[in-house]
């Protein structure tokens, strides 16, 4: 089985290496309701455990240390390309093409917002997913945007730790102080371990009761 595998992965790179060269559609995202996404292997689910034991074949050649690194030489654009069009909604994968999309442009490839939507497209329920983007749209001064990611995240997963972390960040970064303390309060009593929302929150109290001279 492994063997079959290997080489349904080696055509399926050639076939990528062929359509190197093909336009991405930045408008549709090669997103055509309700048809399901399509990959030359796979696609797989990142939130499906049963298809964990397929993905290393991929990220081993397509998401090494030099492309999570973004580093020069590593065929970033086309490697990521590649992990994301087999593993939609590899968050690893997604983080990254955010990261590197804030940099310079993903050639030969689509654009980390359509890879985004794809993502979203591909799992609905995935509400890291959609976190990610609204962590992308944040980093790149969206914030209505980003507000409808966070919000949409928050309707599948209400009490996570990470993304009421993040979406207090979020809201602090707008001015929304006592929003921003409420989604604190829910990613601190779940345990999330980072300070940084605690001690924004802290310093903002901290300046309220100084005494104006």
């Amino acid at each position: 089985m492994k063997l079959i595998n290997l080489s349904i992965f080696i055509i399926a790179c050639v076939f990528s290496t062929m359509t190197h060269a093909r336009d991405y559609d930045n408008v549709s995202c090669g997103i055509s309701p309700p048809h399901p996404l399509t990959a030359a292997y796979g696609p797989l689910d990142y939130t499906n455990v049963d298809h964990h034991k397929d993905m290393p074949i991929v990220l081993g050649a397509h998401f090494r240390k030099g492309v999570r690194r973004l580093e020069a030489g590593a065929n970033v654009s086309g490697n990521l390309r590649y992990t994301l069009m087999t593993i939609p909604n590899y968050h690893p994968a997604l983080y990254a093409a955010s990261q590197y999309a804030q940099q310079k442009k993903l050639k030969g490839s689509y654009t980390a917002e359509c890879f985004f939507k794809r993502a979203i497209y591909f799992q609905p329920r995935d509400a890291t997913s959609r976190m990610l983007f609204a962590m992308h749209y944040q980093a790149t001064k969206r914030p209505e945007q980003a507000l409808t990611q966070y919000l949409g995240a928050l309707r599948i997963s209400p009490k996570a730790a990470e993304l009421n972390y993040n979406y207090g960040l979020f809201l602090f970064e707008q001015g929304q102080f006592k929003r921003a303390k409420k989604a604190a309060d829910i990613a601190y009593s779940k345990g999330y371990p980072l300070q940084g929302l605690k001690n924004k929150l802290q310093s903002h109290k901290a300046s309220l009761q100084t005494p104006k001279q």
